[in-house]
């Protein structure tokens, strides 16, 4: 049901193998939003929030592709019309049901994942912000398989890629 695939995280040199979900297609046979996502005519543009509540951080473990089912922050794809915080507000609320308040910006990056023919699947530019926790009852919801706030201290119990540390990291320096 799953297959393995390739994730190229171009600027970095770290090679991460994720599950992926097969296709997701509506009640007509048509493809959903996640599968039009799939080798984009040009980049497209996502944002990510590092959540800080005290020494906690919010993590979900993604439903969807790219990166099915690995731990990293909230966030998601920029729809037309829309600031980069207010994307961030939207996809934190939809993802773990909580209302943040976005800080500062700790880092862009560019995304690419290749199917085996070397055909660009995924092609994300990524801002990950520092944001904090306002107010809400966590709870999954949406794309996310789950949500939880993890100490910092405790990061060493989930599959982080070295690029999610180094983020969560250098938010938490910016306090």
């Amino acid at each position: 049901m799953s297959r393995k695939a390739e994730v190229d995280l171009n600027v970095y040199t770290n090679v991460y193998f994720v599950h992926e979900k097969p296709d997701q297609r509506s009640r007509s046979g048509e493809r959903t939003a996640v599968t039009r996502r799939r080798y984009p005519s040009s980049p497209l543009v996502g944002a990510g929030a590092a959540v800080y509540r005290g020494d906690q951080v919010l993590l979900i473990r993604r439903g969807n592709p790219p990166l099915y089912g690995s731990w990293s922050f909230p966030g998601g794809r920029v729809r037309a019309q829309e600031t980069l915080p207010d994307a961030l507000r939207r996809e934190v609320r939809e993802e773990c049901s909580v209302d943040i308040e976005v800080e500062d910006l700790i880092t862009e990056f560019e995304y690419i994942e290749r199917d085996p023919k070397g055909g660009v699947k995924y092609h994300y530019i990524v801002f990950d912000f520092r944001a904090r926790y306002l107010r809400g009852e966590l709870a999954r919801a949406s794309d996310a398989l789950e949500a939880r706030w993890v100490h910092l201290d405790r990061l060493h119990g989930y599959e982080l890629s070295d690029k999610v540390r180094e983020i969560i990291e250098a938010g938490a320096a910016m306090k």
